[in-house]
């Protein structure tokens, strides 16, 4: 059975898979991929993130349809809701070589697609910081500093994220497409890789259902210890 039913649309679809984790205290995504860290979001927590991100996206950088939205990340606890909200917004999202993008959201302000980009918003990996803890360029906004003042209701509308698809290589993903790819895992615990990519686990994350969750882990995967530990029945 899949995990998001689509027959009324993939906008209404990955809204109301928000709507049912919204409600849900399980876990939803744990992050294990940075060296003794550990960062668990319930569905609640989840959705609550990707309210506050798109509502930063949304009066920061003006995202919507038609946005181009390009990411320099990895996969990371941070990264996957501002990754929901920009495509929940309408966006088009893809790599830092995204071309024509306007916004880029990164982990390293300091690298040369940071220093093209029209607009920056640096995201920082470390796991309570409250600000990037660096100096930014003058046209980057600090995720962690301001993204915690957005509302803490996801608005959104199923038209609008409708729009959403990512791009790589010329390619087009729809967000029907994306919320079809990969296997369903309702109920299952799944270990993914960060070395797969973002997309892999905004895949992972999207196919989870209400009851699924998503493990990442560093390159290498997780020891015998952890995933027992993490109860994961997928790897």
């Amino acid at each position: 059975m899949p995990s998001i039913s689509q027959a009324d649309g993939a906008g209404a679809a990955l809204l109301r898979w928000a709507a049912q984790r919204s409600a849900s205290t399980s876990p939803s995504l744990v992050d294990l991929s940075l060296p003794d860290a550990r960062v668990e979001l319930s569905g609640r927590v989840l959705v609550n993130w990707w309210a506050k991100n798109a509502g930063l996206l949304e009066s920061e950088f003006g995202v919507g349809p038609g946005t181009r939205v390009a990411v320099e990340a990895p996969a990371h606890w941070r990264v996957l809701p501002i990754v929901l909200a920009a495509l929940s917004l309408g966006a088009t999202v893809g790599t830092h070589e995204l071309p024509g993008a306007e916004v880029l959201v990164t982990t390293r302000p300091d690298s040369a697609a940071a220093h093209e980009a029209p607009e920056l918003l640096a995201v920082t990996t470390a796991a309570l910081a409250v600000a990037f803890g660096h100096p930014l360029p003058p046209h980057a906004i600090d995720h962690a500093a301001e993204v915690r003042a957005q509302p803490d209701r996801l608005m959104l509308t199923p038209a609008r994220a409708e729009a959403g698809s990512w791009e790589h290589d010329g390619a087009s993903l729809t967000l029907a497409g994306l919320l079809a790819s990969g296997e369903p895992g309702e109920g299952e615990v799944r270990e993914l890789d960060v070395e797969r990519g973002l997309l892999a686990a905004v895949v992972a994350l999207a196919r989870s259902g209400e009851t699924g969750s998503v493990v990442l882990a560093p390159r290498g995967g997780l020891s015998e210890r952890l995933r027992a530990q993490e109860r994961v029945t997928r790897s």
